[in-house]
């Protein structure tokens, strides 16, 4: 039986700084590595959504290009939603987390409803948290660029993706470097503020959610390796080992 895939890439063209298509490329070329077909849909502003999706990504993107998508992700977060629920994966990045939290406080104090598929809760400020970020997580060492201006909080009984050794993560730029959590995990879902982009750089995380989606799906989730692959993830280790480097660790 051919497996394959469908990855929705919400808003690539406002929500896709500090290189996150990057992660779609990712989850892509590593799934065909595999020989497992993969379509990727682009949903930009008055789109619409295809019938069925197997993983959805979002970027990130300043708070105008937020604004920008908020009345069309409030249509389509329904669906977002249910298919979150139903078990499909979703990588959410920084700002495009932030959409699909529960609520967002902005700088004036403004509370804006977000779309609900996190359990998670973020308040804008004005200190940037920017710069290289180790974070140590279930399935190793994780790293990458964070570069938000957010102090994000995890609901009750909500799943850090990590906790950070180095950086600033759901706290922000407020709090002690190297204390606290970064990201979460709920579900087969995971939203995190780490760039690089986040995928190539870790990719056990991007095999989790190709595992994750083609299981949801029925299918075979075994993810055979082969040179390339093995070539690309020692390229992402020296990088993370790289970047623990720079920071002391």
């Amino acid at each position: 039986m051919t497996r394959s895939l469908t990855i929705l890439s919400l808003y690539p063209r406002q929500l896709g700084i500090n290189g996150d298509s990057g992660n779609v490329l990712a989850l892509k070329t590593r799934a065909e590595w595999r020989g497992i077909d993969v379509v990727v849909v682009e949903h930009n502003v008055g789109d619409t959504l295809p019938a069925s999706v197997d993983l959805i990504h979002i970027g990130s993107g300043p708070r105008t290009a937020q604004v920008a998508v908020q009345a069309d992700l409030t249509l389509i977060a329904p669906q977002l939603k249910a298919w979150k629920d139903s078990g499909v994966p979703v990588l959410a990045i920084a700002g495009g987390w932030q959409l699909l939290g529960s609520s967002i406080v902005d700088e004036a104090g403004e509370r804006f409803d977000a779309a609900g598929l996190f359990p998670t809760s973020t308040v804008l400020v004005a200190k940037r948290a920017v710069g290289e970020v180790v974070i140590s997580t279930a399935t190793g060492t994780v790293a990458g660029f964070e570069n938000h201006g957010a102090v994000t909080t995890l609901d009750a009984g909500a799943t850090a993706l990590g906790t950070v050794t180095a950086g600033f993560g759901n706290a922000g730029a407020a709090a002690s470097a190297g204390l606290g959590a970064e990201g979460v995990v709920d579900g087969s879902g995971i939203g995190t503020h780490l760039h690089g982009p986040f995928l190539p750089m870790n990719p056990a995380w991007a095999d989790r959610l190709l595992a994750a989606a083609l299981a949801n799906r029925g299918l075979d989730s075994e993810l055979a390796d082969d040179e390339r692959i093995a070539a690309v993830d020692l390229a992402a280790s020296n990088s993370r080992a790289a970047i623990a480097k720079r920071l002391g660790l």
